[in-house]
């Protein structure tokens, strides 16, 4: 989004429908210009999105049906990894508007235009929370289809991490292209309906026939990017760069940067395959992917969500320990310690076979006793030696020292097989609600939980849902390897203060 220009802006200091007063202009689009503005009376601020009402009666017919009809499903998004929608309508004067969350950082565009190629871990990183944030859309049926360094958000967190924000989901579909786009971001329009950028486009998007695996497709681009300083695909006009798309096979990004795992690059290209059936088929599977390179890599907790938090209230140091991890798992899961049994925590020193003890018991016994009767019987060279039958004390036959290669050794335990793990990929909607097991606080939605499971692999667990404002729940999640458990808060219903009964009625409703 491009800068706005100096001339005073008319909007500046109006308050749209009646509870959106705007400060400042942020920056200006095809479809139109955001502002930060106050939300009244929530003194809250929102990034406003106004667009040109003059899109629905000259370029498209059906703008303004289709708009309300996807805002609807943008404003269901609560991923932590997407902005908020919080509010969308119509003013008097007939502009259509998007009160989003307001957040302060740069976008992946800017990110890009400062560093030009990002660390592998850190490039993985952010792909990883944009996946995330895509999953829940997809599981509502949105498709983003505009996905790009432009519509990504990266906040610095206070801990150096990245928090990534994904930006207009499900209205790209519909908005017609800005004349001012710069040369290096062309758009594309059919029938006054914009389908995405070209830059960032899967080959199918052309023909309006993308489904999910187009935002895979449009992630493999982004990463390229991120990885090797440029996308996969230019030229001078958007026809040039989608017969790309559609004909030619990508560089390898190792060509770009040699210094980029084969595992990375194999996740890249991956994505970027032609045809939508030989990509991931879904987002999990683009997460899975990611865990299984960074445990290859030996990446431990790059991956894990910035906001995840695991609290070990009245745990003893002694009796927390992180569990083994699988290599499918090592990614999700490292960073967080799980409490265990005490059972599994305690050390048992090997005990030795008792048949040692006593064959080296016998065999210093016996030398003992050869050393007392030879210094007994022992005379001067001079003198005559006794016979040996003349002893009266019957010698024992020597005994020969065990050997030390075939006395029997110590039997050591066999060793315990890795356990079977179970991955609990556990939100909420709202999100930041208190998951408890047993009555023990074990994270904060959205985070990632590693349990160990029985045998078969199996895991059932009771989740505890609590937050401020809502009603209290108890879910049962169970499965295999990664099980993904999404919880919808009710909010607490508020209830009518009992009224004092009237002595002229023997019943009253509120008492």
């Amino acid at each position: 989004m491009e800068p706005l220009p100096t001339e005073e802006d008319p909007l500046i200091g109006k308050v749209l429908s009646g509870r959106f007063r705007i400060i400042e202009p942020l920056g200006s689009g095809g479809m139109g210009k955001v502002y930060k503005a106050m939300q009244t009376p929530l003194e809250r601020l929102v990034a406003l999105k106004v667009l040109n009402p003059k899109y629905a009666g000259e370029k498209d017919p059906g703008f303004e049906r289709r708009f309300f009809n996807e805002a609807r499903f943008a404003a269901q998004l609560h991923h932590a990894n997407t902005v908020t929608v919080h509010d969308y309508g119509r003013t008097e004067e007939g502009m259509l508007f998007i009160a989003m969350e307001y957040v302060e950082g740069d976008t992946l565009q800017q990110v890009l235009a400062k560093s030009k190629v990002l660390p592998w871990p850190r490039a993985l990183s952010i792909a990883s929370q944009i996946a995330r944030s895509l999953r829940e859309a997809h599981k509502l049926g949105v498709i983003h289809r505009d996905l790009k360094p432009a519509n990504v958000m990266v906040l610095n967190e206070e801990t150096g991490s990245d928090m990534v924000k994904v930006l207009d989901f499900g209205l790209v579909k519909t908005f017609a292209p800005d004349a001012m786009a710069p040369v290096d971001q062309p758009e594309l329009t059919q029938a006054g309906v914009l389908l995405g950028s070209p830059l960032y486009m899967a080959p199918e998007s052309a023909k309006n026939e993308a489904d999910p695996r187009a935002d895979i497709y449009s992630l493999g681009v982004l990463l390229f990017q991120c990885l090797t300083g440029r996308p996969p695909f230019t030229g001078k006009d958007s026809i040039d760069i989608i017969v790309k798309h559609i004909r030619e096979k990508p560089p390898r990004p190792k060509v770009l940067n040699p210094e980029l795992p084969d595992e990375v690059e194999l996740f890249v290209l991956r994505c970027l395959e032609k045809e939508p059936a030989d990509r991931y088929q879904s987002m999990d599977e683009v997460l899975e992917a990611l865990r299984v390179v960074a445990s290859a890599m030996g990446v431990s907790g790059a991956f894990t969500d910035p906001r995840a938090a695991i609290i070990n209230a009245g745990l003893s140091s002694a009796s927390i320990k992180k569990p083994p991890l699988l290599p499918q798992q090592a990614m999700a899961t490292s960073s967080i310690e799980v409490p265990l049994d005490d059972a599994s925590v305690a050390i048992t020193a090997p005990r030795r076979n008792p048949l040692v003890a006593y064959v080296v018991a016998g065999a210093t016994l016996a030398a003992l006793v050869v050393g007392i009767v030879t210094f007994a019987t022992r005379k001067p060279k001079t003198t005559v030696t006794t016979p040996p039958e003349a002893l009266t004390v019957q010698q024992p036959p020597p005994t020969t020292p065990p050997d030390p290669v075939l006395a029997p050794k110590p039997v050591e335990p066999a060793p315990k097989p890795a356990p079977v793990m179970v991955t609990f990929d556990v939100d909420s909607s709202p999100p930041g609600a208190a998951v408890s097991i047993d009555g023990k606080q074990v994270g904060v939605t959205p985070f990632v939980l590693p349990l160990e499971a029985a045998d078969d692999g199996n895991l059932r667990v009771q989740l505890a849902f609590t937050l401020d404002g809502y009603q209290s729940v108890t879910a049962t999640a169970e499965g295999r390897g990664t099980v993904s458990v999404n919880q919808v808060l009710k909010k607490k219903s508020k209830k009518r203060p009992p009224s004092q009964k009237d002595p002229g009625f023997k019943d009253d409703p509120y008492q």
